[in-house]
């Protein structure tokens, strides 16, 4: 009797058989294959490869470059990558007459700043901008670098190429053009001469 309800007990545990259908099993949905189109490949025309050469050769970034030459980004890339027909004339004849230039300016700031440290180049360009040395924050914007990178220049960690060198000498010459501006605006409204067009 024992060994009966054993028995029962161990069938009423076993699960049902399934039976097997004669139909294949039908595979679980999935996405189509969507075919990729290769990458456009553009060939650059004459202009195009030499603007390219001319923003390598002068080791700028494209916003270097573009700001060098007066124009947008998007603008520049879209000449560099080919999206662009054709280059107008006058930001060829802008970058040839950079590229032109580049010696010359590599040895005039060569010339100015060997021998000189960062701390103290730095000073002289907050003082020609009327900035106090000590103000990281407006220094650096004027100069068009970080505040970190200003840092490391000031305690001698690091120090920026020659290029970089004229490039941040470009900016501060710009600033003080703009400041300039900005004080002789200020003058004439605070004396109340509205300025003549």
């Amino acid at each position: 009797m024992n060994d009966h309800h054993q028995q029962e007990t161990r069938a009423s545990l076993l699960l049902p058989c399934v039976k097997e259908s004669d139909s294949p099993a039908t595979a679980p949905p999935c996405l189509p294959d969507i075919e990729k189109k290769p990458a456009v490949q553009r060939i650059l025309s004459p202009k195009h490869q030499e603007l390219v050469g001319i923003r390598l050769k002068l080791n700028l970034s494209q916003a270097q470059f573009a700001e060098e030459l007066g124009i947008g980004v998007p603008r520049l890339s879209s000449y560099e990558y080919g999206r662009a027909g054709s280059i107008p004339e006058w930001i060829m004849t802008a970058a040839r007459e950079l590229a032109a230039n580049n010696d010359e300016a590599q040895e005039s700031i060569r010339k100015k700043y060997e021998e000189l440290d960062m701390p103290v180049i730095l000073a002289s360009w907050a003082k020609a901008l009327g900035v106090p040395y000590e103000d990281n924050g407006q220094l650096a914007a004027l100069l068009g670098t970080s505040v970190s990178t200003l840092t490391r220049w000031k305690n001698k960690l690091t120090r920026p190429s020659m290029h970089s060198l004229a490039f941040h000498e470009h900016m501060v010459d710009q600033a003080k053009q703009k400041l300039a501006k900005q004080k002789a605006c200020i003058e004439e409204l605070a004396g109340g001469k509205p300025k003549r067009r």
